[in-house]
Parts: structure tokens; sequence; C-alpha cells
């Protein structure tokens, strides 16, 4: 639910910045036009429109940096038409006005490119590479926000730490490569698996971690066993490989997510002293003591 919110205000706002570039774009080319008109030829305000065309491109997408050039080129052409500027052909306005709209165009095709590629290498920094599941920070930014409203909302919250078991044996076995093809059966186990609130993430090497946030402890066992059971079944083509998953609820949280996340470790690092593959929940009050070493501390 907080997701689709958040998603509905950023959808809110972009809607919003979209239809100021467009005020004053166009307030910006009819300004010009005037001035242009005002001032004769000698100063060149149709270079100054490629600012507005920028702004309404960036915020509105290719369609809308195509129709502001347009109208900017169609601007232009009936700002020199009207003037009653004298030119050697009656057709070179039109002329002008195709170059002007190609250059607006060619202009707000880059941008868009441009804010294409920047959105890509943000996606890339917030992804794990391998699994396209969130990376490290991305999880711990996640999760400190959710902690953080959980504790503001009183509600609960639970994390999952998921661990392979002898995962080493099938990279000894089989290569790498079906290593690498077992972490992404896992990720998509896992995205199957999981609400659409719940945020997933690959730690590194072969440790993932869950957060659930708004859930009961009864419920978050029930998904623990949902999510042991689907990453079972997609390791059937990986043996030896199998999952331990422990889980850590709180009531509320009131400890740093990072506490959070070493609790759910601390009963991960039991399944694996009594024999691996299994899930364990445990209610946990304040800060759950971990005397075991957490490799995804130090990445």
């Amino acid at each position: 639910m907080v997701n689709v919110v958040m998603t509905f205000l950023a959808r809110h706002a972009e809607q919003r910045f979209r239809v100021i570039a467009w005020i004053l774009g166009l307030t910006a080319v009819m300004t010009l036009g005037f001035l242009h008109t005002a001032m004769d030829t000698e100063y060149a305000f149709s270079s100054a429109i490629i600012l507005p065309v920028v702004a309404v491109a960036w915020t509105g997408g290719r369609r809308d940096g195509f129709l502001f050039s347009l109208l900017a080129a169609v601007m232009w052409v009936g700002v020199d038409v009207l003037a009653d500027r004298q030119f050697s052909s009656d057709w070179i306005p039109f002329v002008n006005g195709l170059t002007r709209f190609a250059t607006y165009s060619f202009v707000s095709y880059l941008i868009v490119q441009v804010q294409t590629l920047l959105s890509r290498v943000q996606e890339m920094a917030r992804h794990d590479a391998l699994t396209t599941l969130l990376n490290r920070d991305a999880f711990f930014e996640a999760g400190e926000a959710e902690a953080r409203r959980c504790q503001r909302y009183g509600h609960h919250i639970a994390v999952a730490f998921l661990d392979l078991d002898d995962f080493k044996l099938l990279n000894d076995s089989r290569g790498h490569g079906a290593g690498d093809r077992a972490l992404r059966a896992v990720a998509l186990a896992l995205q199957k698996t999981l609400r659409t609130t719940d945020y997933v993430a690959r730690l590194g090497g072969d440790e993932f971690a869950i957060l659930l946030p708004e859930i009961g402890y009864n419920a978050a066992t029930e998904a623990g066993q949902k999510i042991a059971a689907s990453v079972n079944q997609a390791m059937n083509e990986f043996p030896p490989v199998s999952v331990s998953v422990g889980i850590a609820w709180f009531d509320s949280a009131e400890c740093g997510f990072s506490a959070m996340l070493s609790s759910a470790d601390a009963v991960m690092y039991e399944i694996k002293r009594d024999g691996k593959r299994g899930v364990r929940a445990r209610r946990v009050e304040g800060i759950a003591t971990v005397s075991q070493p957490k490799a995804w501390e130090s990445l």
C-alpha cells in the first residue's frame, strides 16, 4: 500500500512539473517571438528556444519534446511571415522553420536519451547485477525508511535472512556458471512468492534478505515457509543446494535496521548449527546479541 501511495505521489509530482514546463516554455516562446519582432533580426532569439525545449523534453519525454519543437518552429515561421520581413524568396521562412524544427527535435531526442541513460545508471547502482534484486545499499536504505515508518505508526515488521546450504559444493562440482544460474533461480522464486510491498535483496555471495513490513508473527512465519518451499523447489535443479531461512519478527521497530537484520541472521545460524535446510521464526524484543560473524557487514 505504501509503495502504491509513493508511486502515485511521484507521478503526481512529475505531472505537475510537466505542466509547469509547458506553461513556462510557451511563455518563453511567445516572449522571444515578441522580442524578435520588436527588435528586428539583429538578435538570434530562436536559439534561446532550445532552453524551453530541453525543459519540456526532460519533464514530458520524447512526445512532448517533439510536439513542443513543432509548435516553436511554427510560431517562428508565423513571426517571420506576420512581421512582413523581407526575404529574397517567399519560401525562405518555411525552410528556416524546418531547420529550426529539425534542430529543436534533435536536441529533444538527445535530452531524452541522456535522461534514459541516467535512469539506467541509477537503477544499476541500486540493483545486483546478477539477480536484478536490490543490492545491499538500496536494501538498507529501504529498511531504515520502513523501520522509521513502522515505529512512527506502531506497525509490526519482520526481517528474513536466507543462506543457501552447500552452495560451495555446487560451484565446486558444476562450476560457477551453475552457481550463477542457481542464484538467478533463487531471485526469481523470491520475486514470485513475495508481496508487492516486500523488499528483497541479495546481500552478497549466496546470502539474501527480505523485509516484510506490516505483518503479524503468524503471517511472517507462514511467509517464511512459503519462501523456503519456493526456493527449495527451484533448487531441485541444483543439488545439493537448499536454503535456511531465519525470521526475526518485531512488534515495533525500536532498534536500528542493522540490528534487526542481525537478529534474523542469528536465527538463520541456529538452523545451520542444527543441520541446515529449515525455517525458524522468533519474536525479538530489543536488540538481539549475535555472536556469529556476518559476511554481509563487510560488503
